[in-house]
């Protein structure tokens, strides 16, 4: 009986010394959860941080330095085109009617004031030179019998009712002469010829004003009333300037103000001028017309040609670092600034060096040696750590430009790279090109 039982005790111990040891070799939800988390933590490694040896920065020339408060010229950038005023745009139409007998014009063709654009023929002409000849001469008989009933009246030897008709009769018929001799000037002929019994039944148009040729509706042999449009010309006298300014920004527009024009066909070329008007009506895209006069005119400028505008408004103290400071990519402006946060590769190599103990360090002939040479040949300290982070350019001048940080950016406590900042993004891409690499 006692040979039994302790059979039994002793089977108890050793399940219960298996069960101990089965517990304490599996892992805890607390223990998985940290590992889940470093395992995190070591993949999303920030990509933004570029790290640099101090050979590195040497070669490179890069300077740190801190954001400045500077006065810098604040400017509007706005969008119009060049418009010329209404009494520049000119339609050519005929004074009388009658056929287009020629009409030597091209489009884009310049012309210049009194130049011959059609000749129009009408045969009713000839009937107006001839009732105008007609008229003339019964005007001198009609001044010939005023003066002769004239001196009857005063002999008492005619009527005085015969002497108001006389009057009457010679009124009508000079003002008869001289509206006919106008419509004869009119369309361009000599009523002066016509009483030497010179007829015309063609006249010319010529240009009222001197510009270009933009279009020429009508063909030779047509048929033209006095209201049809022959030609279009486009004058550059007067041309001006028209902006599109929202109406957010109107209370900083005033005129007199100065503004910088470049063409978008003159390949940068920059021309000036100073606001002259500003329209108070605002469109329905809650923009408004603002009109430019240019400093120097030309009259080799076309209409319609889009341009951009840079606005005047004036010097504020803002934010500025120099050019050298930002970097562009991929349509974004960026700096770099100085950071505690650890690159990718620390993040991922980080705990393969805490599994290395003093004591491996110590036994390894290759590690003594890398350490007799790091104390005879010196260390060069700890690698700088950069961010980049976006920002947002302003007006640029002098060298310097205005920039727009983060609202997290402590500007008095930020140290900024301002001088090569081209060679720590080219660092960052190539350590970009690396990982995507691995990752494939």
């Amino acid at each position: 009986m006692m040979c039994t039982l302790n059979k039994i005790s002793i089977a108890l111990l050793v399940g219960l010394l298996f069960f101990t040891t089965g517990c304490k070799d599996q892992p805890t939800a607390e223990t998985t959860q940290k590992v889940q988390e470093a395992e995190h933590e070591h993949e999303e490694g920030p990509t933004d941080v570029v790290e640099l040896t101090d050979d590195q920065l040497r070669i490179a020339a890069v300077a740190v330095g801190r954001v400045e408060y500077r006065n810098l010229g604040q400017t509007l950038q706005v969008n119009g085109r060049l418009a010329v005023p209404a009494q520049s745009q000119v339609n050519i139409t005929a004074l009388q009617g009658g056929f287009v007998r020629s009409i030597p014009l091209l489009p884009g063709q310049p012309v210049r004031k009194g130049q011959v654009l059609a000749r129009i023929e009408n045969p009713d002409l000839i009937g107006v030179q001839q009732e105008y000849a007609e008229t003339h001469s019964r005007l001198t008989y009609l001044e010939a019998e005023f003066a002769r009933q004239q001196e009857l009246s005063r002999e008492n030897v005619s009527a005085l009712k015969v002497l108001q008709q006389t009057t009457a009769d010679l009124k009508a018929t000079r003002a008869r002469v001289a509206g006919l001799a106008q419509r004869i000037r009119l369309v361009g002929l000599s009523p002066q010829a016509a009483l030497a019994g010179k007829f015309s039944a063609t006249y010319v148009i010529t240009a009222s004003v001197s510009g270009v040729v933009t279009d020429i509706p009508a063909t030779s042999g047509q048929f033209v009333q006095p209201a049809d449009v022959i030609a279009r010309l486009t004058s550059s006298q007067g041309l001006y300037a028209e902006l599109t300014v929202f109406e957010k920004d109107l209370p900083r527009l005033r005129e007199g103000q100065r503004v910088s024009l470049v063409l978008n066909n003159e390949a940068g070329r920059e021309r000036s001028g100073r606001i002259s008007f500003i329209n108070r009506a605002i469109d329905a895209d809650r923009s408004v017309r603002v009109v430019a006069r240019l400093d120097q005119p030309d009259a080799r400028l076309a209409p319609n040609t889009s341009l951009k505008g840079s606005l005047d408004l004036g010097d504020s103290r803002v934010t500025a670092l120099p050019e050298g400071a930002i970097v562009s990519a991929e349509g974004k402006d960026y700096i770099f600034v100085e950071t505690d946060q650890r690159t990718p590769e620390q993040h991922e190599h980080k705990e393969g060096e805490e599994e290395h103990s003093d004591k491996e360090e110590h036994d390894d002939p290759a590690l003594r040696h890398q350490e007799g040479e790091k104390e005879q040949h010196g260390t060069s300290g700890p690698p700088s750590r950069f961010k980049q982070i976006p920002v947002r350019r302003g007006v640029t001048e002098g060298g310097y430009s205005q920039v727009t940080l983060p609202g997290n950016v402590d500007i008095a406590k930020t140290r900024v790279v301002v001088k090569g900042a081209y060679a720590l993004l080219s660092q960052l891409k190539a350590a970009s090109g690396e990982e995507e690499g691995h990752a494939h």
